[in-house]
C-alpha cells in the first residue's frame, strides 16, 4: 500500500471518529423528555384520591368529567297501623261472659299481659309474641277469667297491630279467620272498624293492604 492510499485510509477513520464525536455532542445539548409525575393526594381522612375525580386534572392535563354524587340511601319509612275489629252481641242481652273464656281458647288465645286475651307465636327472633289481642268492649277493657262469671258484655274488641312480628299476610289471615270462628261460637256478629257487619269486601281490602 503506497502513501497515498495510507493517507486517505486514515482520513477515513478521522472523518468517521469526527462525526460520532459530533453526533455524541449534539445529542447531549438536547433538552430531555420532561418526566411528569403524579402527585399522591389524600384526603382529609388520609385516604388516596385517584385523579379520576373531577376536581383534579389528569396527567396529560385534561379534566375529566364530574362523578355524579352518591345518592344518600333513604332509611325505607315502614307504616305502623292498627287493625281493629268488634265482636258485638245480636240484641240486647249481649255476650255471656262464661263462655268467654272456652271460646278464647278453642281459638288459641291466652290470657295474659293488661289482663287481656292474645294469640302467641313464636317467631326466629322471639318466643311467645302477641300476634293479635282481645279486650273487652266497654271499659276498664279488662277480661279477667274469674269475673266473666254470670258476666254480659255488649261486645269485644279484636286488635292487632302491623307491622307484625310475623308474614304481615299470614298474620292478617289468621286475625280475619279467628274473628269469624269467634264471633260464630259467641253467638255474636263480626263488624269492621265502622261497626258495620264484616263483609267479603272488608276481607278483600284486608288482604289486599299486606300484600
Amino acid at each position: 500500500m503506497n502513501i497515498v492510499s495510507i493517507l486517505i485510509t486514515l482520513a477515513g477513520i478521522i472523518a468517521i471518529l469526527a462525526l460520532y464525536v459530533i453526533s455524541k455532542l449534539s445529542q447531549q445539548k438536547q433538552p430531555k423528555n420532561k418526566v411528569i409525575i403524579i402527585p399522591k393526594i389524600h384526603n382529609d381522612q388520609g385516604r388516596l384520591m385517584s385523579s379520576v375525580l373531577g376536581d383534579f386534572s389528569a396527567a396529560d392535563g385534561s379534566t375529566p368529567p364530574p362523578i355524579a354524587e352518591p345518592k344518600e340511601v333513604e332509611e325505607e319509612f315502614v307504616e305502623e297501623r292498627q287493625i281493629v275489629l268488634f265482636i258485638a252481641a245480636v240484641d240486647d242481652t249481649g255476650i255471656d261472659g262464661n263462655m268467654i273464656p272456652s271460646v278464647l281458647k278453642k281459638h288459641n288465645l291466652q290470657f295474659g299481659e293488661m289482663d287481656i286475651y292474645h294469640y302467641l307465636m313464636n317467631t326466629d327472633q322471639e318466643k311467645d309474641v302477641s300476634i293479635f289481642r282481645i279486650a273487652n268492649g266497654v271499659t276498664p277493657w279488662t277480661l279477667v277469667p274469674n269475673q266473666l262469671t254470670n258476666y254480659v258484655t255488649p261486645g269485644l274488641s279484636i286488635i292487632m297491630q302491623l307491622p307484625s312480628a310475623t308474614n304481615d299476610h299470614a298474620a292478617m289471615e289468621l286475625f280475619i279467620s279467628h274473628a269469624q270462628g269467634i264471633a260464630i261460637d259467641l253467638g255474636a256478629q263480626l263488624k269492621n272498624a265502622r261497626q258495620q257487619n264484616f263483609s267479603d269486601m272488608d276481607k278483600e281490602e284486608l288482604m289486599a293492604s299486606v300484600s
